[in-house]
C-alpha cells in the first residue's frame, strides 16, 4: 500500500504518515490487506498487533477464540472511493448517473455536465472532499474523530456561514460514494453511515424569518434592485419568486416566447404559467396560477425585456450575454446580502424567503396547507410545510385571515427603473 509506511523493526506494522494511525498488514486470499489498529501510539499498536496474532494462533489450534482476520476488511483510500464515484457520474442508489457527457471538441473530448441541482452539488462536494482527503487516509480510518477533523478544517475554510450544514451536506456526498463502493464490493461496509450530524434543526433559521412581511416590503426589495441597471434582472426575479413560490432554479429556467407546455409559456387562456419543477414527489405540478398580481408583473416584465434584452431567450438573462445563459443561481441572494450589509435593506432577506412570502399570502386568504403544498410542489407535504413555515393560524384557515395582497398599496417596484438614455 503506497500511502502507508513500514515501521522499521516491526513485522507487518505500518503507519499512515499523514494521520499517524497504525495498521497491521495481513493476507486474505493471497492479497495484502491493511487493518487499522485504531491508535496513533506505537506502543499500543504493537500490543494490539501481537494480541491479534495470539488470537489467530489460538484459533488455528482449535481453541474457542475467534480469528480476528477471518473477516478482514478490504483496503482502500478515501480519495480513491471519491474519485471512483466521480468517474461513475455521481450515481444515485439505482446506479443512474447524475451527469450527462457532451462532446466539447471535434476531437471527441467529453465534458461532464451535471443534471440539475443534485448533480452540481455532488460534483462541488467531491472537489471539496478531495481537498481534505488527499493524504492517503484509509477508509478504515473513517470514524467520528476523523470527521471531527474534517469539520474543524471546513470551518476554517468556509466562505459563508458557520460550516455545520455545509459539512453535513458534504459528508452526505462522501456517504453516497462509500455506499457505491460497498455495493460494488470494494469495501465491506460504509463506516460513516451512522455518523453524528453537526447541524441542528433547532438552531436553523427558517426561510419564514427571511421573508417580506407584505407586498409593500416585497416591492421595496425589488425597487432597491431596480435602482441599479446591473441588478434589474434580479428585481424581476424577486417579484416572480415572491408571487409564484418558485424555487430559484425553477424561476431561472423560464424562457420568453415558450410554448404552453414549456417553462415560461402561458396557456391559451393566460391563466396558467408552465414551469419545470426541480423536485418531484410523484405528483409534479407543472403550472402556477396567473393571479391578478402575477398578470401585472408578466405584462411589465415583457415590456422591460423587449427593451433591455430583446435577443435573450431567458426571462432572467445573465450578465454574459454572449454565453446565452440565465442569471447565476446565487446572484440574487448575494445581491440581497450586499444590500443588507450596505443598510439599504433594514432586514436580511434570502431568495428562499420569497417562497415563504408566497405561502403567507396564500394562507392569509384561507388556502389550506395541503393546497399550498400542492401549488408550490412542496415534496415534504403538509408536515414539512408546517416545520419550515410554521403552523397556519386556525382562523386564517377559516377565512378570517388578513387577506394579504400580491400588490403594494402604492406604485409597483418597476416604476423605479430608470429609462434608457437616448
Amino acid at each position: 500500500m503506497p500511502n502507508l509506511s513500514k515501521v522499521p523493526g516491526e513485522r507487518g506494522l505500518y503507519v499512515n504518515p499523514s494521520s499517524g494511525t497504525y495498521f497491521v498488514r495481513i493476507q486474505t486470499d493471497g492479497q495484502d490487506n491493511f487493518i487499522t489498529l485504531d491508535t496513533k501510539r506505537k506502543g499500543v499498536a504493537i500490543d494490539r498487533m501481537q494480541a491479534r496474532r495470539a488470537a489467530g494462533s489460538a484459533s488455528k489450534l482449535g481453541l474457542s477464540v475467534e480469528n480476528p482476520d477471518k473477516a478482514a476488511k478490504k483496503s482502500a483510500t478515501v480519495a480513491s472511493i471519491i474519485n471512483a464515484y466521480a468517474e461513475a457520474g455521481y450515481p444515485e442508489k439505482r446506479e443512474n448517473p447524475r451527469v450527462d457527457y457532451v462532446e466539447e471538441t471535434p476531437g471527441g473530448l467529453k465534458k461532464a455536465v451535471p443534471k440539475g441541482r443534485h448533480g452540481r452539488c455532488e460534483m462541488d462536494n467531491c472537489a471539496t472532499l478531495l481537498a481534505f482527503f488527499n493524504k492517503g487516509q484509509m477508509v478504515q480510518e473513517l470514524g467520528q474523530p476523523m470527521l471531527n477533523e474534517y469539520y474543524a478544517w471546513r470551518k476554517r475554510n468556509i466562505s459563508k456561514g458557520a460550516g455545520a450544514r455545509t459539512t453535513d451536506l458534504e459528508l452526505n456526498t462522501l456517504s453516497n460514494a462509500l455506499g457505491m463502493a460497498r455495493r460494488a464490493g470494494k469495501i465491506d461496509a460504509n463506516p460513516i453511515e451512522g455518523r453524528m450530524h453537526y447541524h441542528s434543526s433547532t438552531s436553523a433559521r427558517h426561510c419564514r424569518d427571511l421573508a417580506p412581511k407584505d407586498a409593500d416590503e416585497l416591492h421595496e426589495i425589488a425597487a432597491a434592485l431596480f435602482g441599479d441597471r446591473r441588478s434589474e434582472v434580479l428585481g424581476w426575479q424577486v417579484l416572480f419568486e415572491g408571487l409564484t413560490g418558485l424555487r430559484t432554479n425553477e424561476a431561472l429556467g423560464l424562457r420568453m416566447g415558450a410554448r404552453s407546455d414549456e417553462p415560461g409559456g402561458l396557456t391559451e387562456d393566460g391563466g396558467s404559467l408552465c414551469v419545470r419543477r426541480s423536485k418531484k414527489s410523484g405528483r409534479d405540478n407543472p403550472y402556477v396560477q396567473v393571479h391578478d398580481g402575477l398578470k401585472q408583473v408578466l405584462e411589465a416584465h415583457k415590456a422591460w425585456h423587449t427593451q433591455r434584452y430583446p435577443l435573450s431567450p431567458w426571462c432572467f438573462p445573465g450578465r454574459d450575454q454572449d454565453g446565452g445563459k440565465p442569471a447565476d443561481k446565487s446572484a440574487l441572494t448575494k445581491a440581497l446580502d450586499r444590500l443588507f450589509d450596505q443598510k439599504v435593506l433594514k432586514k436580511k432577506f434570502t431568495s428562499h424567503g420569497l417562497r415563504a412570502f408566497c405561502v403567507r399570502v396564500r394562507r392569509s386568504n384561507g388556502a389550506s396547507d395541503a393546497q399550498i403544498a400542492w401549488e408550490i410542489n412542496h415534496v415534504g407535504g403538509v408536515g414539512t410545510l408546517e416545520k419550515v413555515h410554521g403552523s397556519a393560524p386556525p382562523h386564517w384557515v377559516d377565512g378570517k385571515g388578513p387577506k394579504l395582497s400580491w400588490m403594494p398599496k402604492g406604485d409597483p417596484a418597476w416604476k423605479k427603473i430608470k429609462p434608457v438614455a437616448s
